[in-house]
């Protein structure tokens, strides 16, 4: 097999895992989450520590965390905001849940090895998923609402 073939073959292989994680991930709010969160992160722990590598540990953490997870729980906003047939429950779900979940879920991460202020670092989750998660359940309901009129 030629070095061309074998370029194309892994290229079908990404594009494939690329589009099977988009199923259930939201690539674009992971992709702006995890920086924003990254940064943020950083910020706190080493405004507490003046460590530089253990801050950036943490900032890494969340990055990472914020797209692959943060970006499936946004999926699943979206899907409880469209799914549920009564409006102020499936946007009451798609706040409630999805936020439960990720702050319990960054409050863990942060306590694993390597986050100097755990607790500190899950504030900004805690402050920015509940109106991150109204803004994209009502639109995704709204959109939803817009093309499925029968």
């Amino acid at each position: 097999m030629s070095e061309l073939e074998n370029i194309a073959r892994k290229e079908r292989t990404i594009k494939k895992i690329v589009k099977f994680g988009g199923r259930y991930i939201d690539y674009k709010i992971g992709l702006l989450g995890a920086a924003a969160m990254g940064s943020i992160v950083f910020g706190i722990n080493y405004h507490e520590t003046d460590e530089a590598l253990f801050s950036t540990t943490a900032a890494i953490k969340q990055s990472c965390y914020t797209f692959l997870f943060g970006g499936a729980v946004m999926k699943g906003c979206g899907y409880l905001a469209t799914r549920i047939k009564n409006k102020a429950l499936a946007l009451t779900a798609a706040i409630i849940i999805p936020s439960t979940v990720t702050i319990s879920l960054t409050y863990g991460l942060h306590n694993l090895k390597g986050t100097p202020e755990p607790v500190k670092s899950t504030v900004p989750t805690a402050l920015l998923s509940f109106p991150g998660m109204a803004i994209l359940g009502y639109t995704r309901r709204k959109q939803y609402s817009k093309y499925n009129r029968k």
